[in-house]
């Protein structure tokens, strides 16, 4: 178990670095004269002392209850899993959006295939090593399977955000970046559904 504490513990902390460094491109797009309170940087302690914990309880319940709890400690690490990919996506998206000063049209639509692509990339590598835990290299008939629903998630991920944000659009005085990224985390809902269920069916089904 403390293998798994620790890694929890780093996946809080990067979910901390990236939490903070968002904030400057979307929390302050509603309140530009807002300054990030000192307190923030609790964060960094705070988010890995919390996801380790998790890691506990939910290993002590297996303990007590049976295997039966064991789906739930998988779940809660690819959750944790789930959010650094969000966040990391939401990074570079608003990275791509800030070099550029471009947050709509097919330029969206390509940054945030860049952007999800990452976080697939990300994701594929702690699933497998530590949420499903399969050792070894990448297997190719197990990447393919990977890949394809990957892919089929990319195209829901990239068609929900790009539906939202050059059809839709921001309703009232959103701020069009902003809108971009309430966008971009809607889609993340649907891919994440799929991928979850394609990867535990499909790709790790036999571990």
């Amino acid at each position: 178990m403390a293998n798994d504490i620790r890694k929890s513990a780093i996946v809080g902390f990067l979910i901390a670095v990236l939490f903070l460094i968002l904030y400057r491109t979307t929390i302050k797009e509603l309140a530009s004269h807002y300054e990030l309170p000192i307190y923030y940087w609790g964060a960094l302690i705070l988010f890995p002392v919390i996801s380790a914990l998790g890691i506990f309880i939910i290993k002590d319940l297996v303990k007590k209850f049976g295997d039966k709890f064991g789906v739930f400690f998988q779940f809660y690490k690819f959750v944790l899993i789930g959010v650094l990919n969000t966040l990391l996506d939401l990074a570079i998206l608003n990275a791509l959006i800030t070099l550029t000063a471009t947050s709509t049209g097919w330029q969206f639509s390509v940054f945030k295939g860049i952007s999800f692509v990452a976080a697939i990339v990300n994701s594929y590598f702690w699933n497998k090593l530590w949420t499903f835990k399969i050792s070894g290299g990448i297997r190719p008939v197990e990447f393919g399977k990977f890949l394809a629903i990957s892919i089929v998630g990319l195209g829901m991920n990239v068609g929900v955000a790009s539906l939202l944000v050059n059809v839709v659009g921001p309703p009232g005085e959103l701020s069009e970046q902003l809108w971009a990224n309430i966008a971009a985390l809607s889609a993340i809902g649907f891919s994440t559904i799929w991928n979850f269920l394609g990867y535990k069916i499909l790709v790790f089904k036999n571990k």
